[in-house]
């Protein structure tokens, strides 16, 4: 069967990113102006010029302020996930506001849908090491799959020798990672971030392509990312500190021509982007704390 292929969408504003912290708390929120709809415009066109069906990993507080285009999204063919309540990272909030925060989110947006959220991806790839007790959590409230850990050496999150296949967590959640470039033998403990975000905006396509094409050839999943306010050039920019500015706007602008640049290069006869949740058949029973790469989970032909 052929390795997992999904484009994945964290909905959110930019307000909600994990850079804007600081200037924009939640209080704040209610005076900000709301674009996520015209960012989300952008992306799904050129997602469904290429007959792509992306997996919607949707903030709480963006479905409180827009259901009707919750229900919309998922009315076409779009799947809905959650990426939390108010995009707090997993260890502010501990294990009894985590539970809360991401089962207030997923009866949001189940009730709005009428289906069922078994996708979860923690606000700013939180679940790391150091919050060994969410998976858990995150299977009692009934989730099939986490895409929330990065398999890279990062300050803020990661776990660098984490699978790069699909794989069981002890909890029972497939846990389904992003893709990432390799590094050949002897150096194959190296690894680049190559799924989306700043890294698609700012790094040459030409890594993503590769990694993508590396990750075919190894069978590894090819799942990418991206943000609604990364295809939203007229947005207003919020006052961030220099370095933070530039890692959130840069290439914003040429954002959309890059999106439609990259599925033509990634376009594989016979292959197509389909939610996470229509591809996931099984995974193997290596939990996430194994530091080798188990053989790739079964997914749906």
């Amino acid at each position: 069967m052929p390795p997992l292929r999904a484009i994945t969408i964290d909905v959110e504003e930019a307000f909600h990113a994990q850079a804007a912290r600081r200037i924009t708390p939640p209080e704040a929120w209610k005076r900000l102006p709301r674009r996520v709809e015209h960012g989300m415009s952008v992306l799904l066109e050129a997602l469904a010029a290429r007959g792509a069906r992306p997996t919607l990993f949707v903030l709480g507080d963006v479905a409180r302020a827009n259901p009707s285009l919750v229900r919309r999204w998922a009315d076409d063919g779009c799947e809905i996930a959650c990426h939390g309540d108010k995009h707090l990272r997993i260890p502010e909030l501990g294990p009894r506001r985590f539970r809360q925060d991401t089962r207030d989110a997923q009866a949001r947006l189940q009730d709005l849908t009428g289906r069922a959220v078994t996708g979860f991806r923690a606000p700013s790839w939180s679940l790391t090491r150091q919050t060994p007790w969410a998976p858990d959590i995150l299977a009692d409230l009934g989730f099939r799959y986490d895409s929330s850990v990065f398999p890279v050496r990062h300050p803020s999150y990661g776990i660098p020798n984490a699978p790069l296949t699909p794989h069981a967590t002890r909890a029972g959640l497939v846990e389904v990672p992003p893709l990432v470039w390799q590094a050949p033998r002897p150096f194959a403990s190296t690894r680049l971030a190559a799924a989306g975000g700043a890294y698609f905006r700012v790094l040459p396509l030409g890594l993503i392509t590769a990694a993508a094409r590396q990750a075919r050839r190894q069978d590894r999943p090819v799942v990418l990312y991206f943000h609604p306010w990364e295809f939203d050039a007229d947005q207003p920019r919020l006052p961030l500190p220099r370095l933070q500015g530039l890692r959130t706007y840069a290439g914003v602008s040429r954002a959309p021509g890059r999106l439609r640049t990259l599925l033509r290069r990634l376009r594989v006869e016979g292959e197509t982007w389909r939610p996470i949740a229509e591809q996931i058949d099984g995974a193997t029973s290596t939990p996430i704390s194994n530091t080798a790469t188990p053989a790739p989970a079964r997914v749906a032909a």
